[in-house]
């Protein structure tokens, strides 16, 4: 999560402070980093929108929503199937999702345009949700079901949610704390660091996710 590296500086800088005065240290963690932030979460959502959307509208131009629920339902299940049996290879492998692109969105961006426009950028590109590193394909399952009017169109705003909710925790709530065997405060590494140990957790739930949705289209389907 190279943005809330990038960001987290904003909210944990210059908040010495007495015990007791938490509610100084999270007004000025919002003043800090509120901006930046909301311009993140901001680009994020209308990128996830967008895609999604785009999905959906191709599904009705190319005819695939005229086709019978059955049908659709088996296609998606189908998706289902390959995208499964990728998560468990990257499970095994303990790798990310193997059909994204390899790349991050670039580090510098904030510093090449600024706190405010180079989160913005930042949420723009990752919104997209298949030009960067996942760690699972549930984006591209989530497009299928777009694609064969499974799932409605507005769904990328719920997926926006999903991840800028707690990305946003993770910079503006989530208090400093000592990161070093000195006891030195380097943030934000201890987040970064936590997220990469524990990538399998949320590829687990995914799994989890994916097999309960492909179960209900088997319901679905049966007669």
């Amino acid at each position: 999560m190279s943005f809330v590296g990038m960001l987290r500086p904003l909210a944990v800088g210059g908040l010495s402070r007495p015990p007791g005065q938490g509610g100084l240290a999270l007004t000025a963690r919002v003043r800090g980093a509120g901006v930046p932030t909301a311009a993140l979460c901001g680009g994020f959502l209308f990128s996830a929108t967008l895609v999604f959307g785009v999905a959906a509208f191709a599904g009705r131009a190319l005819g695939v929503t005229l086709l019978p629920q059955p049908v659709r339902l088996a296609a998606a299940l189908a998706c289902f199937a390959v995208l499964l049996a990728l998560d468990v290879l990257a499970l095994r492998r303990k790798t990310m999702c193997p059909v994204t692109l390899r790349r991050q969105t670039p580090k510098n961006l904030v510093l090449r345009y600024g706190e405010t426009r180079g989160a913005l950028i930042w949420g723009l590109d990752t919104g997209l949700g298949i030009t960067t590193f996942r760690v699972s394909a549930a984006t591209w399952a989530l497009l299928a079901l777009g694609l064969f009017g499974v799932a409605p169109w507005w769904q990328g705003a719920a997926y926006g949610i999903g991840f800028t909710a707690p990305i946003a925790a993770a910079i503006l709530l989530v208090p400093r704390r000592p990161d070093g065997p000195d006891g030195a405060t380097r943030e934000p590494h201890w987040i970064s660091r936590t997220l990469t140990r524990y990538r399998w957790v949320a590829q687990i739930c995914a799994l989890i996710t994916a097999v309960a949705a492909t179960t209900a289209a088997v319901t679905a389907l049966a007669p």
